[in-house]
């Protein structure tokens, strides 16, 4: 129990400090949040929902009628390099569980392969290991 405990308090940290990170990207991203009806049918994270995020904040220069997912590249555009995500949740590292610097993919995952903003997201981890909850928490 102290060790899940322990566990989840090192995720928060991490989570904590890679939203805080996020300011740094040298980009200022439009704060403008979006209608009732587009929160409804396309719910934000709750880590980018508390940063106000208008649609354009992703889907820059794009007609909203064509919004499609992002690309690692565009989430990358403000996360940082994925050697810096990898960084950022090295908490993860001690027992070589950090998706963000697997050992099958390294540096190389598809931030949609875990990551999706307008549902939930999934743990690619579970296809093939039944115990990634002794390694983290849900996927955000």
């Amino acid at each position: 129990m102290k060790k899940a405990l322990l566990m989840c308090a090192l995720f928060c940290l991490g989570l904590a400090s890679f939203v805080l990170q996020a300011g740094e990207q040298s980009t200022p991203l439009p704060v403008n949040p979006p209608d009732a009806m587009t929160v409804k049918e396309y719910p934000l994270k709750p880590h980018h929902k508390s940063l106000q995020f208008a649609c354009t904040a992703c889907h820059q220069g794009q007609d909203q009628a064509k919004y499609k997912p992002l690309s690692t590249k565009e989430c990358l555009a403000c996360h940082g390099s994925a050697e810096k995500v990898a960084r950022r949740t090295g908490f993860m590292d001690s027992g070589h569980t950090n998706p963000h610097r697997s050992l099958h993919d390294g540096l190389d995952l598809d931030c949609y392969e875990c990551h999706a903003e307008h549902k939930p997201s999934n743990n690619l981890c579970q296809v093939c290991h039944d115990n990634t909850s002794d390694w983290f928490g849900p996927t955000p």
